[in-house]
């Protein structure tokens, strides 16, 4: 089996978008910039409209290289390229090839929302569990329930959810907040997603539920109803953009996650 080395470079203080960019002249075969803390404890969210910093305060450059190629000359060109008068400290890492698609599902295993409530991805949608599940396909859409805020919006919804609530899910993602509601006992649950990709995740999870929800891009909805439940799992900025396309929809409650804690007010 083919084997691979990640070469890991710690430059606090840096931009590392630059220092990416610097890199692309390098021989590897792929670079990475990496949170130094795991996602639920990270505060920082990548919003392309107004793209926060990568910093080396707050992350690290991951390079990936052939088993064999000269980590010796890869740091020296590091060195002359970032014009330091050492080299730099680096972590190396060794690691197997493998078929990516097979582990990266493996990673994904049943989240337990609550005693009565669990999201688990199609091939573990058999073991035994006395409480809802819904099924749900990794795929390009945000919402695989392992985020915080998608797993608080769920909470939310399965303590305050009344049956034959409509729900309007918007920004839906992976259609997860949208097929939970129906699953849990909604009337009429409809979804608004700008990714065209994500839409189509989200169609695929229904299809896994055995249900019928219909989703929208913006530029094609239209709907004249308010929602007994409007939920938004977004970025705080596109929240507030938001703010005047959700007010005419929202017929009793507005739930919005997605709000880091210094945003709030």
């Amino acid at each position: 089996m083919k084997m691979w080395k990640n070469i890991t470079l710690d430059f606090p203080g840096t931009d590392l978008r630059y220092i990416s960019d610097l890199f692309s002249t390098l021989d590897v075969a792929s670079i990475m910039i990496k949170d130094k803390l795991k996602e639920p404890d990270s505060n920082w969210v990548d919003d392309p409209d107004n793209p926060n910093p990568l910093s080396g305060d707050t992350h690290v450059i991951v390079l990936m290289i052939q088993e064999n190629q000269d980590v010796d000359q890869l740091i020296y060109e590091i060195q002359m390229i970032m014009n330091l008068d050492n080299a730099p400290d680096y972590v190396e890492e060794i690691f197997e090839d493998k078929d990516w698609v097979t582990y990266t599902q493996s990673q994904f295993k049943e989240i337990f929302i609550s005693d009565s409530l669990r999201i688990v991805p199609p091939w573990e949608s058999n073991s035994e569990f006395s409480g809802q599940s819904l099924i749900i396909q990794p795929g390009s859409g945000f919402g695989t329930g392992t985020h915080p805020t998608t797993q608080l919006c769920l909470r939310w919804l399965e303590n305050n959810l009344k049956a034959n609530n409509t729900v309007l899910d918007y920004g839906c993602g992976s259609g997860v907040l949208s097929i939970a509601a129906k699953i849990l006992g909604a009337g009429f649950v409809e979804g608004v997603e700008i990714d065209s990709n994500a839409i189509l995740n989200a169609e695929q999870n229904n299809e896994l539920n055995n249900l019928i929800i219909p989703y929208h891009h913006p530029d094609s909805f239209e709907s004249n109803e308010k929602y007994d439940i409007v939920i938004a799992n977004i970025l705080a900025d596109i929240l507030n953009r938001l703010a005047p396309t959700l007010a005419p929809f929202i017929g009793h409650k507005l739930v919005l996650s997605g709000i880091l804690e210094n945003q709030a007010k």
